[in-house]
């Protein structure tokens, strides 16, 4: 079985950090967000190859995974480029070549999810994992009858409209890539567009009505990590999962809150760190204080208070403070 991560999208929602480097890059909860998805996937017996669609800063994206992966496992990667970002279905065109008719997983590489992966690829039909949602309206959904999915409409709204909420979570187990590429074939060569974009689940569509079978497969927790508040609360919510008892180095004059990650070569003094912060390798903090925040390695921060931020690899930060004496009634807004 092969595994498709699409991951060439150029992360506009994350600028200006995607300028210098790719999303699936950024760090959540101690590694890049895409290291989650394949530290579980490589776990998956039946999963052989890994296939990257790559584009934005891909050489980066690449010399990540080789140089992380290559000595750890024996899974194969293969990088394939998308040239041009004309949308999901598009992306997953490109391994057209790639796939024999074999079954496939098909994980969006901003994503993170917690769900039995394994059962996931086992099941009797081809699945799509969804979880119920407030608002439906940002994601594809899907409908159903008698316990199989007969429609998916791509971000309901206007004459499209769906009374589901069951979003599509990024997540998809194709049982015959063959009769996947088919489709996304006629979706290409018919030039059918959603939302100006050629979409996979157009494709998937045009795969019900000629008789393909899919399960709707329910996802525990699906974390979307395409802007900042959403990286921050599943940096938040992985860093209480797997680090609420982590032990830390001693650092003079300093208090750790937890959860906390701290990487590799930090020096930390007369600060406070936490709660809910992630901490790069060979970063240098001083006279600071930085909760529910992510900092990339190399960085410097002094004097500074940060809350709710991203801050990338290789920052310089010094924050300016000010003396006052303030007398009676006086109103400042700084």
């Amino acid at each position: 079985m092969k595994a498709i991560i699409p991951a060439a999208g150029i992360g506009t929602r994350l600028r200006p950090h995607t300028y210098s480097i790719p999303k699936i890059l950024l760090n959540v909860a101690g590694k890049p967000m895409i290291s989650h998805l394949i530290d579980e996937l490589i776990t998956i017996d039946n999963i052989d190859t890994i296939a990257l669609i790559i584009g934005h800063l891909a050489d980066k994206v690449v010399d990540y995974i080789v140089n992380t992966y290559k000595l750890t496992t024996n899974i194969k990667f293969e990088f394939i480029e998308q040239k041009e970002m004309l949308g999901l279905g598009h992306a997953i065109y490109q391994a057209k070549d790639y796939l024999k008719g074999e079954p496939v997983v098909i994980i969006l590489g901003d994503t993170i999810f917690e769900v039995d992966l394994k059962k996931f690829v086992n099941l009797e039909h081809s699945a799509i994992g969804y979880k119920d949602v407030d608002d439906p309206s940002r994601f594809g959904v899907i409908e159903m009858t008698d316990g199989f999915i007969k429609r998916m409409v791509e971000k309901p709204s206007g004459p499209e409209v769906s009374e589901s909420k069951k979003a599509i979570a990024g997540l998809y187990y194709i049982q015959h890539s063959d009769k996947l590429y088919n489709s996304l074939d006629y979706v290409i060569q018919n030039n059918v567009q959603t939302k100006g974009e050629f979409q996979l689940t157009d494709a998937l569509q045009n795969m019900i009505d000629n008789g393909e079978k899919f399960v709707p497969f329910e996802i525990q927790n699906w974390f979307d990590c395409g802007k900042p508040e959403t990286l921050l609360s599943t940096n938040k919510y992985l860093l209480e999962k797997y680090f609420k008892n982590a032990k830390h180095n001693v650092f003079p004059h300093s208090l750790i809150i937890p959860p906390v990650f701290i990487g590799r070569n930090c020096k930390i003094s007369n600060s406070i760190i936490g709660p809910d912060t992630t901490i790069g390798n060979d970063v240098t903090i001083n006279e600071s204080i930085i909760s529910n925040t992510t900092v990339g390695d190399n960085s410097n921060i002094l004097s500074s208070v940060l809350r709710d931020s991203i801050i990338g690899s290789d920052v310089n930060l010094t924050s300016y403070h000010i003396r006052l004496y303030l007398g009676d009634s006086t109103d400042i807004n700084l």
